[in-house]
């Protein structure tokens, strides 16, 4: 088994539980008010600076976590041709479930 762990921006989230569908994937979490800093600067969720992100994690199958990176990584290709840092990152984690 993945963990599969997305850091991005909330007002993505929409596309990206939509993708998850998409591959099959209908059993995840998503925490929300997450703030950072990274590749696209420090977010502070103020009224003045009012970018936030969102985490969404998952417990799959390897081959499906292996999907659902895939969708992704096309997903920040294609938004990385506007030539702006995309706030999108995708990890995998080895996991286990134990209960």
């Amino acid at each position: 088994m993945k963990m599969l762990f997305i850091v991005a921006r909330d007002s993505m989230l929409s596309e990206l539980e939509e993708l998850l569908r998409d591959n099959g994937i209908s059993a995840y979490t998503i925490i929300n008010n997450v703030k950072g800093q990274g590749l696209t600067g420090k977010l502070y969720g103020t009224f003045l600076h009012p970018d936030i992100n969102s985490i969404i994690f998952s417990a799959l199958p390897s081959d499906q976590a292996e999907r659902a990176v895939n969708a992704l990584t096309a997903l920040h290709k294609n938004l990385a041709t506007q030539g702006q840092p995309v706030p999108l990152k995708v990890f995998t984690l080895p996991c286990e479930e134990h209960v």
